[in-house]
This record gives C-alpha cells, sequence and structure tokens, in this order.
C-alpha cells in the first residue's frame, strides 16, 4: 500500500470507529468497516481518540493537518522511519525528561544561526550507536556509551522494566553496572538484567556495589 493510501485507511477507520454504527456503515465499504470493528481494543481506542481530535478540528486546522501528511508521504523511507523511531522514543521517556527537552529545545532555538550549526555539526559527527543512545533521554542518553554491551539487545518483554530500573539507579548505581556490564561475558547478560530487575528497586544500589566487589 502506498504511504498516502495507508494514511487514508488509518483516518478513515478512525472515524468509522467515532460515528454511530449506522453512518459508518453509510460512509465507508463493509469490509473496511468490519476491519475497524475487529481491530484490538487498545488499538481501538487510540484511533477513537484520533477521531475525535479531527472532529474538533476547524476546517483550516484540517487543511493544515492534509499539508502536513503530503509532507510526510513525500520523505523517503529511511527519514520516515528515522522520524518515527524518534516519536516513539519521546512518548517512552517520563515527563520530568521530556520537561528537560523542552528547555534544551528552547535554548538551542534561542542561539544565534552559526552557533546553532555548529552544535548540529558535533551532533552529526557523533557514531550512529552513540546517537541512537541518546534517544533514551538526558538521563540515560549520557550513560549510553558505557551501558551499550546491556542495553542495546535487550528482549522485548525486559526492555521498558530496564530503562526504568536504570533511571531510577543512581548516577554511582550506573557506573557500577556499566562496570558490570563490560567484565560479563556477552552470553550471560541476560542473567544479569534478571538478576538486576529481580532487586528491590531500593536496593539494587547496594546490590550491584556488592555484586562489584566480588
Amino acid at each position: 500500500m502506498r504511504p498516502e493510501r495507508a494514511t487514508v485507511a488509518l483516518l478513515a477507520l478512525a472515524l468509522a470507529l467515532a460515528l454511530p454504527a449506522a453512518a459508518a456503515a453509510q460512509s465507508l465499504p463493509p469490509g473496511l468497516l468490519e476491519k475497524a470493528q475487529a481491530l484490538p481494543a487498545p488499538t481501538r481506542a487510540e484511533l477513537q481518540r484520533h477521531a475525535a481530535a479531527l472532529a474538533a478540528m476547524t476546517p483550516a486546522q484540517r487543511a493544515a493537518l492534509e499539508k502536513r501528511v503530503a509532507q510526510w508521504d513525500a520523505q523517503l523511507p529511511a527519514v520516515q522511519r528515522e522520524r518515527r523511531e524518534a516519536w516513539q522514543a519521546w512518548r517512552a521517556l517520563p515527563e520530568a525528561e521530556r520537561r528537560q527537552l523542552r528547555a534544551a529545545a528552547k535554548a538551542y532555538a534561542a542561539l544565534p544561526p552559526d552557533r546553532q550549526q555548529e552544535l548540529r555539526a558535533k551532533y552529526d559527527a557523533l557514531d550512529g550507536s552513540e546517537r541512537r543512545g541518546w534517544m533514551l533521554g538526558p538521563v540515560l542518553g549520557a550513560d549510553y556509551p558505557k551501558l551499550h554491551a546491556l542495553v542495546s539487545q535487550v528482549p522485548s518483554d525486559q526492555r521498558e522494566a530496564l530503562l526504568a530500573a536504570l533511571r531510577a539507579l543512581s548516577p554511582e548505581g550506573r557506573d557500577d553496572l556499566a562496570v558490570l556490564a563490560q567484565r560479563t561475558p556477552p552470553q550471560a547478560r541476560d542473567a544479569l538484567r534478571t538478576e538486576l530487575l529481580a532487586q528491590p528497586e531500593a536496593q539494587r544500589d547496594a546490590w550491584l556495589r556488592k555484586r562489584l566487589r566480588r
């Protein structure tokens, strides 16, 4: 399916879920309506939220949205993928870190253009892995290079819990964990992650310090 067609289908599904059944049946093909009703409940709820937002828009706001959709569809798939990953990373951040990033963006926007270009060049010169690490936010992004061995290949069912545990550690605790991760053979890192998550949150720093002294 072409990108613009996928976008239209998504919006159609959202509108179908927001309309009374009779109106939806008149406005959408039966097959599309059936697909909308067959979606998992969380997906239906998200589409309903999108539909409510669309319904509340003025004609000018809808026109602006259509323009942004067209701009998105015109981008290369690699650019779309990068921006999608950045958006998903943003949604996963704690609100306190989002506030930090908003403040940083505001400060960046206030800089002279030449200083902005200088900072952008420094960012672009970073290794790709390090740039991806910064997508974890200002807390874990700074520590990502030393935690890469533990964080880079996390089972999907552990990732959210692991990131929350890392954010809750003290800076000293993350330093200790980084040393442990570097000392641990790759095949034993799953066990290290599992042991870390098994510790009560308040005791993880002490557990890491004790484990490091073995």
